[in-house]
């Protein structure tokens, strides 16, 4: 290494006498001397840190050093951090300068003398910090700062802490924890050191506030929150990030403490935001809210913050604008300015400045706060005709359009750039605010599973659930165009197949196929135990919507929900709901016990104060749309519980025949329409096959109980709706085709028939309501001879997605709905033919395929419907 000195030594005096050269002839200087010097600052710096380990390991193991060369602990702290600035740290060096330091300070301290001063220890953990050198020396040298600490009261060796150092020490410590590897031996110590020391930073921040420059507290903040030291767990864990909480042995009194000091920091800098710049803005925020701080004074102090970024916009750098704009949504601090303002620097001219993670955090911030584009059929390519779409100019009018735009463009342009997480957030956030964006799916599908694709090996449980529902809620969407376009939406059919057809033109058939058995593989591989109840809950969602079926993955999901209910892991309302409504939409086919146990759950978490369900219990739990999808579920399984059936009405429509009642108690607008369809099959279900209920729909039913008129509904409820329908009232040209071959052969028919609850009532002796409602169709029916023909179009079945699947052999009704190739009938249609035939009907199914492979030959055609009959 010596010999490297002098070489680097004799290039750089060469270059300096050719500088020298140059300027005396009046030419310039090309500054080639600059980099040889720096090589030879580096090497010098080696031979330097080489003679320290030297020396100083010699004496740390107890042997004798060749000379009697001592650095003070001021020189030792400086040299550290000159090596973390100059980027020459090494993990030989910073240990053995660490070990020196303590050693020296016990040896001054047994012979009276003094011990380091705060700004050298300061210093040093910040050297450690910036360095990112973690290890045994690094950890003792936070146990020595912690026990120095508690032994002088918050002064260190007799001496106090300046504002500056006590918040770069608690940066530096912050840093080197959020470096950390998982499982390390040192865990608990190093935590202690960390919370010990933590405490002195907050206490002395009440103390002296107005002492403390805005870095100073936004520093201290941040190392709070990064750590979770004091975090607030009521507050629930946002599941957009990962919290980290430090060990501590006194979780409530560090929590109080925290609270305090932090109200104090709210209190003392919302009178001088205007003198934070913009990364402590950021930094201010995203520690409040992720320690869960959420007070009166946080509010004010978090509207301030908005105000700042506002007034500010281009002194934010991109990764304040996204981190903040999180901290802004994740607070419900909706300040419209703020979103608008931070999202105007993410437009289309600017956007290749920004990471990933600042474009996911902007878009997830945007939707999460409800701030949707101004244009928001702008980019659905698949059902908006050309001239109904924004032009580029009309884009760039709205911040918030353009932002959607910008980065949408550059997700496509570089997926392989983003995290996991990072695609899922800008997925997520555009099916959230309800924006359809069919390329950037498109792209993101074929980037998770075309050959050489990232798969999901990498998501989180979390992540998997939320791309898989982004994925369904963009083709769900397609309901929400077809009703506002209308005849101008490109697309031919309705219901439950337009969500399978756009999913289809907007992916590809064959992708979107790949992508959830990829995903249920990648679900199954991960453990469905780690996933969350709601993960779960998203997931089969996503499955149903689309009405695609992976046994496997079903089956998983079953046994999991059965053990939570085991061990007593609460679920929502919301997450039972639709766990139910996925099983029976797609005819999943769950174990009956399945059903028994959610009953005796349900009938747990919802019993009152005397022990038993009431409407104001019940209400705390579920929705009454939830409520509904609950009783819907169990009358397509067929499996009608007592208990729960009568909490189901009791929530539904209460015990006093009051819908005013009821709507006070649910805090909503009446009972939605799907709700009052679901009720009708529902009863007529429950008075067949479980009498022994009793169960009986109030008089004048449904009379008041719907929602008045001009309610807004909510995304999911045309789905929600035309799931659980019966009743359909279109024509399509095939079924035209086939009514026209049976009345060929002889068999008179007519087209749509229609039952309504008043002949249920007078015919068959069931008793519902009196208001006359009509209720179910029959495509093709004979009326005379009680004979129906159903045509079972796309919409009637769930493709199976399973390559190792089992046929199905539990719902078969003597083989008629037993599963054809990659079809299987789905639950509205199993339960729309158990009524039916209950009713007195003959029900034949035609299975759109069969009729189809025909070729249009009216001889082969005549002969398949004779078959039939």
């Amino acid at each position: 290494m010596a010999l490297d000195v002098v070489s680097s030594t004799l290039q750089v005096r060469m270059q300096l006498f050719e500088e020298a050269r140059k300027r005396k002839s009046g030419g310039s200087s090309n500054g080639a001397w600059i980099p040889e010097l720096s090589r030879l600052a580096g090497k010098v710096m080696d031979l330097i840190a080489v003679k320290i380990i030297n020396e100083y390991g010699m004496r740390n193991d107890g042997g004798t050093s060749s000379t009697n060369t001592v650095f003070n602990p001021q020189e030792m702290a400086s040299m550290l951090w000159a090596y973390a600035k100059a980027n020459r740290a090494d993990d030989a060096l910073f240990s053995t300068v660490a070990a020196e330091l303590i050693r020296q300070t016990g040896y001054a301290l047994e012979r009276g003398g003094q011990g380091p001063r705060p700004q050298e220890l300061s210093n040093t953990i910040w050297a450690f910090a910036t360095a990112g050198i973690r290890g045994e020396q690094q950890i003792e040298l936070v146990k020595f700062a912690a026990n120095a600490l508690d032994e002088g009261e918050g002064l260190f060796f007799g001496n106090e802490f300046k504002p500056q150092e006590l918040a770069n020490t608690g940066w530096a410590l912050a840093t080197l924890h959020s470096k950390r590897g998982e499982g390390t031996s040192t865990e608990t110590v190093e935590d202690d050191g960390i919370v010990r020391i933590l405490r002195w930073v907050a206490k002395d921040i009440m103390q002296r506030v107005d002492s403390y420059k805005p870095q100073e507290i936004s520093n201290s903040v941040w190392a709070f929150s990064t750590v979770g030291f004091g975090y607030d767990e009521s507050c629930g864990t946002n599941v957009h990030n990962d919290y980290v909480h430090v060990a501590t042995n006194d979780p409530v009194g560090d929590k109080e403490l925290v609270y305090e000091t932090l109200e104090v920091i709210a209190e003392n800098a919302l009178s001088r935001l205007h003198n934070f710049k913009a990364q402590e803005l950021n930094n201010l925020a995203w520690g409040f809210t992720r320690l869960g701080h959420r007070t009166e004074r946080t509010e004010k102090l978090l509207v301030g913050v908005g105000e700042e970024l506002t007034k500010r916009t281009w002194q934010f750098k991109p990764q304040d604008i996204g981190t903040t704009l999180w901290s802004l949504a994740t607070a419900e601090c909706f300040d419209k300015d703020a979103f608008m303002a931070g999202a105007s620097r993410l437009n289309l001219r600017h956007i290749r400045s920004f990471k990933p993670q600042e474009m996911s955090n902007t878009v997830w911030a945007l939707a999460t706060a409800g701030f949707a584009p101004k244009h928001i059929r702008a980019f659905d390519t698949t059902l908006v005709p050309a001239s109904q779409r924004p032009t580029t100019k009309m884009v760039m009018s709205d911040s918030i359009t353009e932002c959607f735009a910008a980065v949408a463009s550059e997700a496509m342009r570089r997926p392989q750039d983003f995290k996991d997480q990072e695609l899922k957030d800008v997925l997520w956030a555009f099916s959230k605010i309800g924006v359809r964006h069919p390329a950037l799916f498109k792209k993101v599908a074929h980037h998770l599973v075309a050959a050489n694709g990232r798969g999901f090996g990498g998501f989180s449980s979390q992540g998997l659930g939320n791309t898989l529902w982004s994925f369904a809620k963009q083709a769900q969407l397609s309901l929400e165009v077809i009703d506002s376009l209308g005849d101008s939406v490109k697309l031919g059919s309705t219901g439950r197949l337009a969500v399978y057809e756009t999913s289809c033109l907007d992916i590809g058939e064959k992708a979107i196929k790949t992508l959830f058995v990829r995903a249920a593989e990648g679900g199954v591989e991960l453990g469905l135990d780690r996933f969350t109840n709601q993960d779960l809950s998203n997931t089969v969602w996503a499955y149903s919507t689309l009405g695609l079926l992976h046994s496997g993955f079903f089956k998983e999901a079953e046994n999991q929900v059965l053990k939570r209910l085991k061990n007593l892991r609460p679920f929502k309302g919301q997450e039972i709901a639709n766990i139910l409504w996925s099983f029976a939409t797609l005819n999943a086919q769950p174990d009956p016990v399945l059903i028994d146990e959610l009953s005796s759950y349900i009938a747990s978490v919802c019993s009152g104060k005397k022990g038993v369900a009431d409407e104001y219990s019940i209400s705390k739990v579920f929705k009454r749309q939830e409520l509904a999808n609950v009783a819907w579920s169990c009358a397509v399984v067929g499996r009608y519980p007592e208990e729960l059936m009568k909490i189901l009405y009791t929530g539904i429509v209460g015990t006093a025949n009051d819908p005013n009642r009821m709507k006070q108690i649910f805090h909503d607008d009446g009972l939605q329409q799907s709700s009052i369809m679901t009720l009708y099959y529902v009863q007529l279900a429950a008075d067949i096959e479980a009498s022994k209920l009793q169960l009986a729909l109030p008089p004048g039913f449904p009379n008041g109980w719907g929602e008045s008129e001009g309610h807004v509904r909510g995304n999911g409820d045309d789905l929600i709706e035309m799931s659980s329908s019966m009743l359909t009232l279109t024509i399509s040209k095939l079924q035209r085709d086939v009514s026209n071959t049976f009345t060929e052969i002889g068999f008179e028919n007519v087209l749509e028939h229609v039952i309504d609850t008043n002949e249920i009532k007078d015919e068959y002796g069931f008793q519902l309501p009196q208001t006359p409602q009509e209720f179910l169709s029959i495509d093709i029916a004979n009326i005379g001879q009680k004979v129906g023909v159903e045509v079972d179009g796309p919409g009637h079945f769930v493709r199976l997605i399973d390559d190792t699947r089992k046929p199905s052999n539990k719902v078969t009704l003597n083989g008629m709905f037993a599963d054809k190739g990659e079809n299987r009938v789905n639950g509205p249609t199993l339960l729309k033919h158990r009524l039916l035939t209950h009713l007195g009907w003959n029900i034949i199914h035609l299975p759109y395929w069969e009729y189809q492979s025909l070729g249009g030959v009216r001889e082969k055609e005549k002969k398949y419907c004779k078959s039939l009959l």
